[in-house]
């Protein structure tokens, strides 16, 4: 089964925050290598609009990567983006194919998430998605800020990328599905909205979420704790 990866870039100011280093490595640089070790070189693609693409390809190549870089068409949309990137990778809908949709604010998921979700994609199903436990006390209020009572959080998670699809799957994401509201496309929540199969495999602890550049403080303290 052919195992590739697509990162999409659809904003300039996503493209921003991928390609400014952050304690010596751009974050658009630290996802790609993380999916090096698990998916070939040429199957690993930066997909992303005509006018962002030149400052993606500098970026990439001053990080001394190879990673090819996909464009839509138009100005374009994440949906455009991916099915470019889909396009690029000559990944059709029907074939036996497991694409992992990678993304900038996750620049610590490490390569053993990506084996991990490329693994149980292969077992069966449409979807899989890195997760991890809650584990802070949630509460529901009503419309005053009044606290009405304490969710069950055992059945809580939190989901991280890279997320796995089939082939098919992703294809029906970003071509059958109604274009409408959809430019701005969370292929997760698409995904159940569709009734698609998803599951879940463990996800990892230290993959923080950044919203750069808020959080850059916090991600050089994150690396600088893992190189310690």
């Amino acid at each position: 089964m052919k195992q590739c990866a697509v990162v999409p870039l659809t904003h300039a100011e996503d493209v921003d925050a991928a390609t400014v280093p952050v304690a010596g490595e751009a974050p658009l640089a630290r996802v790609v290598r993380s999916v090096l070790g698990v998916v070939a070189d040429d199957d690993v693609v930066v997909a992303t609009l005509p006018t962002l693409a030149g400052t993606v390809r500098e970026c990439l190549r001053a990080a001394g990567l190879t990673t090819a870089v996909a464009v839509t068409r138009g100005p374009g949309s994440r949906r455009e983006a991916i099915r470019a990137g889909l396009e690029h990778l000559d990944v059709h809908p029907h074939e036996p194919a497991s694409v992992l949709i990678c993304d900038h604010r996750y620049p610590l998921s490490s390569g053993a998430v990506a084996a991990g979700v490329l693994v149980a994609l292969a077992a069966g199903g449409d979807v899989v998605v890195p997760v991890l436990a809650v584990t802070d006390t949630v509460k529901t209020v009503d419309d005053t800020g009044s606290v009405l009572s304490t969710v069950d959080r055992t059945t809580l998670r939190t989901v991280q990328y890279p997320r796995g699809f089939t082939a098919s799957a992703l294809w029906q994401l970003v071509s059958e599905l109604p274009t409408t509201g959809l430019d701005g496309l969370d292929e997760f929540d698409a995904a159940l909205r569709a009734g698609l199969d998803v599951g879940v495999v463990d996800g990892d602890p230290g993959a923080v979420q950044a919203e750069l550049p808020r959080d850059t403080h916090l991600l050089e303290a994150v690396i600088a704790g893992r190189r310690d």
